[in-house]
């Protein structure tokens, strides 16, 4: 699909017919896609397991968060580049805050801002809630000639978002968002959903009856899953694939944010989790 143009009112009035930022799950389409920006050597489409649609992420920094998302049990929706149409209240808070609104390169058009991240969130007590997230380098936040309007930007958005009655607005950085997480979430993205026959809870058990044998063992994560695959006659790539779908589920629990998963690696230390294992065994096997 090509890059779409916002030149014109008429151009933004078009995209909100066709449904463009309006939806919720699987439904929901982003207001800005991969293929609207420039930037496309760290823009990505994603399959996602909460929603099954696409996402589209415009940095590598937005991907990480995106699998950081995914993988929280405490999201129930993402839904990304989501719009905040300008409106005379929207005008009328950068007056108050004496910030120059923005408007589309070369044009007097009102720019689409947009939230990278609008995401619904659960409560401990079952309700939801509505949680923005917007992403930043720490190097966009270093003193250079564009952090001030950086900076203007940004409060801003806070501060229409808590016009709106939505006060958890959060700038994400990639200091807490590290590669050896990224690349984690990455590699057990992938695999998170496996095939059915994978997912018998007998099997499932014998597979973590295994890796309970070899924990502590200085062998690597390729030699247990091999050896296992073999005890419970499954292929190699699908042992791989149920230690990735257990990893996503918590089921096997693992620092992940520090400890970088390899295949060549000696097995990580891995604690399995009791009440998770109770839960997705029960879940497999409705």
């Amino acid at each position: 699909m090509r890059k779409r143009r916002f030149k014109t009112q008429a151009d933004i009035d078009n995209y909100v017919r066709q449904g463009y930022g309006q939806g919720e799950g699987a439904s929901y389409m982003p207001w800005i896609r991969v293929q609207d920006v420039s930037s496309r050597g760290k823009s990505r489409e994603t399959r996602g397991i909460k929603t099954g649609r696409i996402y589209h992420t415009l940095s590598n920094l937005e991907y990480g968060y995106l699998l950081l998302l995914e993988f929280s049990d405490e999201v129930v929706d993402i839904r990304e580049q989501f719009p905040v149409f300008p409106t005379a209240t929207t005008k009328r808070i950068a007056a108050e805050l004496g910030i120059r609104y923005p408007v589309y390169k070369h044009t007097q058009v009102p720019y689409v801002m947009t939230a990278d991240f609008l995401v619904t969130l659960r409560n401990p007590d079952g309700t939801q809630r509505l949680g923005i997230r917007t992403c930043k380098y720490e190097e966009e936040l270093l003193p250079q000639p564009e952090l001030a309007r950086t900076i203007e930007k940004l409060e801003l958005e806070k501060a229409i978002w808590r016009a709106n009655g939505h006060s958890d607005w959060k700038l994400v950085t990639d200091r807490v968002i590290t590669n050896t997480l990224v690349d984690n979430l990455d590699w057990i993205h992938k695999r998170a959903v496996i095939a059915r026959e994978l997912q018998q809870p007998e099997l499932q058990k014998r597979f973590l009856d295994g890796l309970d044998y070899f924990d502590g063992t200085d062998r690597t994560l390729s030699s247990v899953l091999r050896t296992i695959g073999k005890g419970i006659h499954v292929q190699y790539t699908d042992a791989v694939s149920m230690f990735k779908n257990l990893v996503w589920n918590k089921v096997i629990t693992l620092d992940i944010a520090n400890t970088r998963l390899d295949l060549s690696e000696t097995l990580p230390t891995l604690r399995l989790n009791a009440h998770s294992t109770a839960v997705h065994l029960e879940r497999t096997a409705a």
